[in-house]
């Protein structure tokens, strides 16, 4: 990416300039960026670019906004470690903190002209990699009836699933035979009646059912998990080691993995590799055989070639359930469009049952909660999709209760959100600040109020942890989508706007000439400020008049 701009400021100077003179560029995957603007933030950029001249040693940008100051001819070059399928975004600000935007009377500095040139070099197909296209990405076969031996990935599979019941008194199964996709049951053996656990399972195997390497050679393969999983697990079988080699497997979801770069790794010749709660999303599996010999002596000979095999098992809920074991309730929240919006996108979600109504909002939340006897908090999830061209947008989710509220709530993207794996985490007493995307305002004992900005388009889940014992009180609880934050506190104008390419709507305020921010929540200039200005320059026009009366006489004007 070539950026060009007719502003020349040499790099030793731009420690000199005000945040209300730099002019940076970001770079965000799925969502529009916004600029953090703390001191700490532009300190680390300002440091970071003229160390080493770009975005420094940063691997992957898929979930961080990455910004670098703008000179007068900028190229960045992003390798496929760092690039992640889908939409990025490239935001241009000229001057950071906020500004009056309103009074015609401010001058706002040089305008920045720009001109943006974009080559994005790849290979024909998603199963070809490296530098000149001549390495392979290899589909993972998932095994279920024979037609469906090729299938590259989780949608329309036909799924042998299994279905176990859990009580103090005894364990009862039910195996599932699917036909036309709907499961049928059998019962096995039952004296009880209390279901507590219920398993999809997929096993996926590489299609020619073995797998030849060498030491140095690295092989690619690729499986999309498009619904919520439990975890997945990867075996390999039918090998036969030194005991100074090792069969290692990296994992990376929707990018390919790397030795220093990776989500996931294990030596699976030892023991199967386990990920609990993946994302959705295509995830990449890289193998490689490690000669631990090797790696301390070079002069050590090469391995043979290996051969082995290995499996890919997907688990998954059935009925409604989620959570690692099949436990906690969850729902699907359905979008429903507000009506005369003031920016296309708004909207609210309610579950798609007859314990909500679509003409409301919000829904009671107590309706909706688990209720389990297992462990001392159960947990309630809630899933919500973003649409396309809607990445420009926030959300909104409030909890309101005639009583202290003792749920915490928890939020992550692509994924369902635990203890250990959120992005954003709300209680009454603490919360996950530090993001410029997140803001968690005007929270009570019994009242949470917090939003996403430009939440990124796709699937969301929202976690509610909430205690097991059965509470009398009454809560509400709404998500919305919504244009700017706030309403732009009622000190500016919610506008709606598209992006470049006319692909995505995004939203912002125009404040009014006392105020300024994201959201115009930041006072510039204050009242008395206003009063001041007025009457000095009502000073000045009657000095100004009687001047030109010639009259002479004394006046005092106070301030």
């Amino acid at each position: 990416m070539n950026f060009a701009t007719d502003r020349d400021i040499p790099r030793e100077h731009l420690r000199d300039l005000p945040k209300s003179d730099l002019a940076i560029i970001c770079l965000m995957i799925a969502n529009p960026p916004i600029p953090d603007t703390s001191d700490y933030y532009l300190d680390n950029l300002l440091s970071n670019f003229l160390a080493v001249g770009s975005f420094g040693n940063t691997n992957n940008q898929s979930n961080l906004v990455q910004c670098i100051p703008f000179q007068k001819n900028t190229t960045i070059v992003l390798t496929n470690g760092q690039i992640s399928p889908g939409i990025w975004y490239i935001g241009y600000f000229n001057g950071l903190g906020p500004a009056r935007t309103q009074s015609k009377m401010i001058s706002r500095g040089r305008a920045l002209s720009v001109s943006t040139s974009i080559t994005v070099e790849g290979c024909p197909t998603s199963a070809l990699w490296g530098p000149y296209c001549n390495q392979t990405i290899e589909t993972i076969g998932c095994s279920q009836f024979s037609r469906y031996n090729n299938s590259r990935d989780l949608l329309g599979l036909t799924i042998n699933t299994r279905k176990i019941l859990k009580t103090k008194e005894n364990t009862r199964r039910t195996s599932f035979l699917s036909r036309s996709n709907h499961p049928i049951g059998h019962q096995l053996e039952s004296n009880s009646t209390s279901v507590v656990g219920v398993e999809n399972l997929i096993t996926c195997a590489i299609s020619n059912d073995s797998l030849c390497l060498r030491q140095g050679d690295i092989k690619f393969y690729f499986l999309d998990i498009v619904n919520q999983a439990l975890q997945f697990e990867i075996t390999a079988a039918n090998f036969r080691l030194s005991q100074s080699a090792s069969l290692i497997c990296y994992l990376r979801c929707n990018a390919l993995p790397q030795r220093d770069l990776h989500d996931y790794s294990g030596d699976i010749s030892s023991a199967p590799l386990v990920i609990k709660l993946p994302n959705i999303g295509r995830w990449y599996i890289a193998i490689e055989i490690l000669n631990k010999t090797q790696m301390r002596n070079t002069t050590a000979p090469m391995l043979d070639t290996i051969c082995f095999s290995f499996d890919w098992q997907v688990t998954g809920c059935l009925n409604g359930k989620t959570g690692t074991d099949c436990l906690w309730e969850a729902y699907v929240l359905q979008r429903v469009p507000k009506r005369n919006p003031s920016v296309p996108f708004e909207s609210y979600y309610v579950p798609t049952d007859e314990r909500a109504l679509l003409e409301y909002s919000h829904f009671s939340l107590e309706k909706f909660l688990t209720n389990s006897s297992f462990e001392q908090f159960a947990w309630t999830y809630f899933f919500l999709d973003v649409p396309q061209g809607s990445a420009g947008a926030l959300i909104h989710v409030q909890l309101k209760s005639d009583k202290e509220l003792n749920y915490e709530l928890y939020s992550k993207y692509g994924g369902l959100p635990s203890n250990d794996s959120w992005d954003y985490y709300a209680s009454r007493t603490s919360s996950s600040n530090g993001s410029v995307f997140y803001s968690l305002q005007n929270s009570t004992d019994s009242d949470m109020d917090l939003s996403i900005f430009y939440a990124k388009e796709g699937t969301w889940c929202f976690g509610v942890k909430h205690p097991n014992y059965t509470s009398n009180s009454q809560t509400y609880m709404s998500i919305s989508l919504q244009g700017c934050h706030r309403n732009c506190n009622q000190k500016g104008v919610c506008h709606a706007s598209v992006d470049e390419s006319g692909l995505t709507f995004y939203s912002f305020c125009t404040c009014d000439r006392d105020h300024g921010g994201f959201d115009c929540s930041d006072e510039l200039v204050s009242p008395n400020v206003h009063f001041i200005f007025i009457k000095r320059n009502v000073a000045n026009v009657r000095m100004k008049f009687f001047d030109h009366l010639n009259i002479n006489m004394c006046y005092v004007w106070a301030l």
